[in-house]
């Protein structure tokens, strides 16, 4: 059969896994899937499959310990997303809660008697009023969040206990915090998870170890750690006991000094930390292979449901996931060791998800540049795929063709890093014939751009389009020095961009130097902002979702400013709309369209307002043009209709204006 080329409207049914769980005793793997209304359950030995459901919104399917049934989630009317619990041998399947809210990351007790889970709601009932009824009263920061809108005391996730058999649920937290990335002690008597409880709003990001007695309502609370902020947002990692449940080993930000943060986002390392209390103790040590114990993967998009750290069945030795020069590699960390960590497996592929240990193996995902999504089982001594278990979108992948990108490094112009890169060359390609080009800046900026499969740059090339994407200084999985964030925005950055963009061509005489455009979302969009005014290489402009003026985003971002480095309140104002994008609209002459959500509230909308009136304001000539999306956050548009609206405009701008 004759191959098509990629069309955008693959993107919204690209079939997409989520929650994948392997019971190994069984030979079962379970995960949902985008396309196949329910959960499919597959017999990894027969091949056989069929799909579990009971309704819709089926996801997060978990194996028991041994091995009888299986836990998921359901969307039910008008109670919301509600756990289930299947009998695999009589396959009856029976509703464990009824929460009037969304039940989530169900977690089996190590005896399978109970489930530990989080859910918005505290009590186990929500207002009977709507929030378009209420006042909103506001007394502190951290008031709204992209994606939930204004935060209210249902927002917060409190952990929940629910009987599997008995079919009691009781509220183990209260309180207006949150209670993230909870799992089980050994004994089954305690719970551990990540909370902001006993932080202030100020610490943004800091967060600690909680351990939560298991067996009273709102039980007692202990906090494990003091001066350490665990690892939460933006890629979380759930804590791990030791099978003796002696300790717990954990991410934690590498924070020296937590009033100077000013190179960004700190790295990650691990820690073993007394589940009685004393002192934490760092079990890992940075090199030059691997520098940090997680990643930012910006189009990764795989492993969802799956955690990012497990111990081995000893507990002597930990698995988790870090990136590495555009790779998402699998460590494995000896915690009696040196702390040096050993690449397990890596290379030119996206490792982004580990399910637990069981019989010296354990289930992972992985992506590489032509190859979405695969569920696999993994040798965890030898690091060898020992069976691919499940592959998303493989009907779509013998219908479409697609393009293949090439890699490659270059020396910064001044001498302090490495630029990473890669090229997307258009479809069916004719000798000697020269191709516009499109630079895709990523968002951040410390997330870095991967090896992974992205189907968005996949529906350009098919366009006729080349997609040149690199790391510039500020992206993080290349150390230390290349990811501080003071290289993102003091031109370094910029510089790298236009740098990787002549290089590229030189490389590769099909990209037309005179037809080039640039786009981008959030840091990327800012970029862009920044390019137009600043750059004459490029003929077109598309920013997405970008910060337009820092003093809108100072008090409407959920990202909120400070002023507290400024001597004055006037000097902050001054200096903020200086090294805003709307400052230096008058300088923009070349096409620019805007791409932007009605709700995103991590760079609100009204920024795109201003920036669009203020170009055509100065330049009444000029093609500009503002295209805004209802139902949209800090994000491309979800729904398939105004996903195509959007994905159709910008090939018709590069179109037109390349």
């Amino acid at each position: 059969m004759e191959k098509r080329l990629p069309e955008f409207e693959d993107i919204s049914r690209f079939e997409r896994f989520t929650g994948g769980d392997w019971c190994c005793s069984r030979g079962l793997l379970a995960y949902a899937s985008s396309r196949s209304g329910g959960i499919v359950l597959k017999d990894l030995r027969s091949g056989e499959q069929r799909v579990v459901s009971v309704g819709g919104g089926e996801g997060s399917p978990r194996f028991s310990p041994d091995g009888s049934r299986m836990l998921f989630l359901a969307s039910v009317p008008k109670e919301g997303r509600q756990l289930f619990c299947m009998e695999l041998d009589s396959e009856k399947i029976r509703q464990v809660t009824h929460l009037a809210g969304a039940v989530m990351e169900p977690i089996w007790s190590p005896q399978g008697d109970r489930i530990l889970f989080g859910a918005p709601i505290s009590g186990g009932a929500l207002p009977e009023k709507r929030h378009s009824d209420e006042a909103v009263v506001i007394e502190d920061f951290g008031y709204k969040f992209d994606g939930v809108g204004f935060i209210r005391p249902e927002n917060h996730m409190q952990l929940y206990i629910a009987d599997v058999d008995g079919g009691s649920v009781r509220c183990l937290t209260e309180g207006q915090c949150d209670y993230l990335h909870h799992n089980w002690m050994p004994d089954g008597r305690s719970v551990i998870c990540v909370s902001d409880k006993m932080r202030s709003k100020e610490e943004g990001i800091g967060y600690d170890l909680l351990l939560i007695d298991a067996d009273e309502d709102f039980g007692r609370v202990r906090r494990l750690t003091e001066g350490l902020w665990l690892v939460s947002y933006p890629n979380p990692m759930r804590p791990v006991p030791t099978p003796d449940g002696k300790y717990v080993i954990a991410g934690i930000l590498d924070i020296e000094d937590e009033e100077n943060l000013d190179g960004g986002y700190p790295e990650v390392y691990l820690y073993r930390i007394p589940a009685a209390g004393g002192r934490a103790e760092k079990v890992f040590v940075s090199d030059e292979t691997c520098y940090q114990c997680v990643q930012f993967p910006y189009n990764a998009g795989s492993g969802w449901g799956f955690d990012k750290l497990q111990l081995s069945e000893n507990g002597k030795e930990a698995y988790f996931v870090s990136g590495w020069q555009g790779q998402c590699n699998i460590y494995r960390l000896n915690l009696e060791g040196d702390g040096h960590a050993e690449l397990l497996s890596g290379g030119k592929q996206v490792y982004h998800g580990l399910g637990r240990v069981q019989d010296g193996k354990m289930l992972i995902t992985r992506a590489e540049a032509d190859v979405p999504e695969q569920y696999c089982i993994m040798d965890c001594r030898t690091g060898e795929i020992l069976q691919t278990a499940a592959q998303s979108a493989e009907d779509t992948l013998e219908q479409i063709e697609l393009s293949k990108p090439e890699d490659f490094f270059f020396n910064t112009l001044d001498g302090e890093s490495r630029v990473h890169g890669w090229v997307l060359p258009p479809q069916r390609m004719e000798k000697g014939k020269k191709y516009p080009t499109i630079l895709y800046i990523h968002g951040g900026p410390h997330p870095f751009y991967t090896y992974g499969l992205t189907m968005e740059y996949q529906c350009f090339a098919a366009a006729g389009f080349g997609v040149v994407y690199c790391n510039p200084r500020g992206s993080s999985g290349y150390g230390k020095v290349h990811q501080n964030i003071v290289r993102s925005t003091d031109g370094s950055a910029y510089y790298d961009c236009l740098q990787f963009v002549e290089e590229a061509a030189r490389r590769f005489p099909w990209i037309d130097t005179e037809r080039m455009g640039v786009t981008g979302g959030s840091y990327g969009g800012y970029m862009v902002n920044y390019m137009a005014a600043h750059s004459s290489r490029f003929k077109a402009y598309i920013t997405q979702r970008s910060v337009a003026s820092d003093l809108i985003s100072y008090a409407s971002s959920d990202m909120q400013g400070s002023s507290k480095a400024y001597q004055s309140f006037e000097e902050f104002m001054v200096n903020s709309l200086k090294s805003s994008a709307v400052s230096y609209a008058e300088k923009i002459d070349r096409p620019f369209l805007i791409l932007h959500g009605t709700e995103d509230y991590r760079t609100p909308v009204e920024g795109a307002h201003q920036l669009f009136v203020a170009i055509k304001d100065l330049h009444p000539d000029l093609p500009v043009k503002m295209v805004l999306f209802p139902h949209t956050g800090h994000d491309q548009p979800q729904i398939p209709a105004l996903q195509k609206i959007y994905y159709d405009e910008m090939i018709e701008w590069f179109r037109k204006y390349l």
